[in-house]
């Protein structure tokens, strides 16, 4: 008899070991919202596909994606209301109009009180997929456009979830920047950038991280579109009271190069020391052994 309660048990535990193993592998829930503006050459069907796109990635088992277009004031508020159990908010938010109301907002700091506090802010992202140039259509060249998102929302996924707001340039800012402000009140995105060869990305968490990427690739991509917008850098206050540092993960001057850099991508995640020509033809190798830093730190 004891053997067989022996058995028994070792039975359970090998069970209970398989329940959280299959737990801890559940696709980490993405809800990705869009309330970009349409434009004949950048549609909501545009940013849908980079969402099915992150959602199909590794056949479907690293993330579960919800992709929403809802412009309406409430919406997001209504949404969070029913539906929980997300780890990473995207916002594509490129728009003149301010899409958000008080509860969308509330129901964003909500989110960011209770849950993983690594953010994202990406004066690119409207134009990730386009068809306003041929450089800029999906995936990109040689995949460096859907490769980059993948870097990006795998850096949030080891973080533990997050949020990425995206956005365009200048006037197209103010419902990125309706998100922003209630997170972190003096943050903002700003201008409208015109990329030169006079710049940088900032370790090698949107260059390699998973997936392999140019950065000619992505420089070339912007300057067939020169008009992104400047993410926010430095050190602010969120709306809890607590400090949050922002990075930079790739910056440029304006043309014809020389003057003042500004950033197009920021981050919550550091992404070190190491430093890649922008306009660089090779892909960054991270040195991944464990006794050195190479992978951004939250």
């Amino acid at each position: 008899m004891k053997s067989l309660f022996h058995i028994l048990v070792a039975l359970m535990t090998a069970c209970l070991i398989l329940v959280a193993s299959t737990a801890m592998a559940q696709p980490m829930k993405v809800l990705w919202w869009d309330v970009s503006v349409e434009e004949p050459s950048t549609k909501s069907s545009h940013r849908q596909r980079v969402a099915r796109f992150v959602d199909d990635y590794q056949g479907g088992a690293v993330f579960d994606v919800t992709y929403k277009f809802e412009p309406r004031r409430g919406s997001l508020a209504r949404h969070l209301a029913t539906q929980g159990g997300y780890r990473i908010i995207v916002m594509t938010a490129t728009n003149t109009n301010r899409t958000f109301n008080d509860a969308d907002l509330d129901a964003l700091r909500g989110f960011y009180a209770n849950g993983p506090k690594s953010l994202m802010l990406d004066g690119t992202l409207f134009i990730r997929n386009t068809n306003a140039h041929k450089l800029a259509n999906w995936p990109g060249v040689n995949d460096s456009s859907a490769n980059l998102v993948i870097n990006q929302m795998e850096a949030l996924r080891a973080a533990g979830g997050g949020i990425w707001i995206g956005t365009d340039h200048g006037q197209f800012q103010r419902p990125a920047n309706q998100a922003v402000t209630a997170l972190m009140p003096e943050a903002s995105f700003s201008r409208t950038t015109n990329p030169s060869r006079d710049g940088e990305f900032f370790g090698e968490l949107l260059l390699a991280y998973k997936q392999p990427v140019k950065p000619i690739d992505i420089l070339r991509h912007w300057e067939s579109i020169p008009s992104q917008g400047q993410a926010p850098t430095g050190t602010f206050t969120d709306f809890m009271g607590q400090p949050v540092t922002l990075y930079t993960l790739v910056e440029a001057s304006d043309k014809p190069g020389g003057g003042t850099r500004r950033t197009y991508i920021s981050a919550t995640l550091d992404p070190g020391d190491k430093r890649f020509d922008i306009a660089g033809d090779d892909v960054p190798v991270i040195d991944r052994m464990p006794t050195r830093k190479s992978l951004p730190q939250n």
